[in-house]
């Protein structure tokens, strides 16, 4: 979108004349130049601020436009197809089909037995796969993966087997624990476990991104801690929903709470979170903690990409493990922001043209998306 239309849109709202389409970017616009200027603005009352804004001279008008739109121009990803902005859709055209277009990953991932064997979970049938010791390892006709133990592990006992679920780009997983514990695995994402915990405390490793749906377990009264495990992070529960995002690319594991107590640990530090709360860990083990947005944070397990001022190389990151695509950038590509929701089930070139309508230019040359300005 170039200044000048901007500048239109503003024209044509004082005329009456805006399309539903048009009237949406324009909201879009003001919400998100509002906010970057600290100012309040609620959607019931867009209107009443809109027709307030000064009739500048046109010149004035594109230098004031410009200067937001190249600090935020991504807030236009609300003309695409599958995208909705302040949840209202925008129905528009179909995006064409590139040449090199990538399908969005689907439910696919890699079980490895205690014994090495590895199993691709999307090829094998339902039903029972495979039994480690006391457990039964049985794929449903949904698609979910189920460890089924047979008894009650003995106090204390160590755990013999150990499993490791392995997603790769483009795939997810959804897999019950033997205690109950359900888990999502996003894209490009692991978590290793026994296949029965002991009755001291169960524990975790994972990679990549993983949401936890803890089931509460007790032995003799007693409360077992269900703890998570990612480099130097622990992550300690005893029955609560979570998010981890651990990606290596990231540079900071994010911990949000979304139901219950936590309790997030470094070599450094310790703290509990309460529900709505993230604790980002950097590199430094330095861990801060904020009041986030939960449901953008969950967007991913619901089936759409969230964004609200995510920058571009976030996001194009998000992309690159979703379609298992490798991202190039040339020239000195502005850091846009971008604003809206995504359907994680649209082609690739649907949501690069989306993207595109925010100012950003893409190619794919095979399994490479070229970022330029």
């Amino acid at each position: 979108m170039h200044r000048s239309q901007a500048r239109e849109l503003l024209k044509k709202h004082r005329e009456g004349t805006l399309t539903d389409d048009e009237r949406v970017i324009l909201e879009s616009w003001y919400l998100r130049r509002a906010r970057s200027l600290g100012l309040e603005a609620g959607r019931e009352n867009i209107q009443a601020h809109l027709d307030s804004l000064p009739e500048l001279p046109a010149r004035e008008a594109r230098r004031a436009v410009g200067k937001w739109l190249s600090a935020a121009a991504g807030i236009l990803i609300v003309l695409g197809a599958g995208v909705w902005y302040m949840t209202r859709p925008v129905p528009v055209a179909p995006a064409p089909v590139l040449v090199n277009d990538a399908l969005p990953g689907d439910n696919r991932a890699r079980l490895i037995l205690a014994s090495g064997k590895d199993i691709l979970l999307d090829e094998a049938s339902s039903g029972e796969l495979a039994r480690e010791g006391n457990t039964s390892i049985v794929k449903t006709d949904q698609g979910e993966l189920v460890y089924h133990t047979a008894q009650q592990a003995a106090e204390n006992t160590t755990p013999s087997y150990y499993n490791t679920i392995e997603t790769p780009k483009a795939g997810q997983y959804h897999i019950r624990l033997s205690d109950g514990t359900r888990v999502w695995l996003n894209a490009a994402s692991s978590i290793r476990f026994p296949t029965q915990f002991s009755t001291h405390q169960r524990v975790v490793d994972v990679v990549g991104e993983v949401y936890f749906e803890v089931a509460k377990a007790t032995t003799g009264g007693r409360r077992i801690p269900f703890k998570v495990v990612s480099g130097n992070l622990e992550v300690e529960v005893l029955g609560t929903r979570f998010n981890i995002n651990s990606y290596s690319d990231e540079g900071v594991i994010r911990t949000t709470l979304l139901e219950g107590s936590i309790q997030v640990r470094t070599p450094k530090k310790e703290i509990v979170l309460q529900p709505g709360q993230q604790a980002r860990v950097s590199g430094g083990q330095t861990l801060k903690v904020s009041q986030v947005n939960t449901g953008q944070v969950m967007a991913w397990k619901e089936g759409y990409f969230s964004f609200d001022g995510v920058g571009l190389k976030e996001l194009m990151r998000q992309l690159s493990r979703w379609y298992d695509m490798e991202v190039v950038y040339e020239g000195n590509t502005p850091d846009y922001e971008f604003v809206g929701q995504i359907s994680r089930n649209t082609r690739l070139s649907g949501v690069l043209q989306i993207l595109e309508a925010g100012g950003v230019r893409f190619r794919v040359d095979g399994k490479k998306i070229i970022v330029s300005e």
